[in-house]
């Protein structure tokens, strides 16, 4: 019985149609491996560029986290100033509390921007 005009030789011709990238076909290929090649292999010349390529990779990725870190440093600076402002104006209204939890969030954004100087210094001397 034919359902939607698919019988059993169909079927078979269209799965042999889709074997085209099988083992058996990849085997009568050559490789595009050590094909054509009229050098010898330089191992050191390879491992010189390997290295070279490293230490490029290292420092375009040292030199994005540096922007980044800086860009970080910006803002806690923006934020420290804002604190400010906002104590002296706590102060100014005589607001104690307010005031004592600006500069609690004062202090942590300075210790944020005393690691951020760290990290940043670290790089500076490892990649500068």
């Amino acid at each position: 019985m034919d359902f939607a005009g698919s019988s059993d030789e169909r079927a078979s011709r269209s799965a042999a149609a889709h074997r085209s990238g099988t083992a058996l076909d990849r085997r009568t290929r050559p490789s595009p491996r050590g094909v054509g090649r009229s050098e010898p292999v330089d191992g050191k010349r390879d491992a010189d560029f390997s290295a070279a390529a490293a230490a490029m990779a290292d420092r375009r990725q040292a030199d994005y986290f540096l922007r980044l870190l800086a860009q970080s440093r910006r803002l806690s600076e923006h934020r420290i100033d804002r604190y400010h402002q906002a104590i002296a104006v706590c102060e100014s209204n005589r607001d104690a509390e307010g005031a004592a939890n600006f500069r609690h969030m004062l202090r942590g954004e300075e210790q944020e921007r005393q690691s951020l100087d760290g990290m940043i210094e670290g790089l500076r001397q490892r990649f500068g």
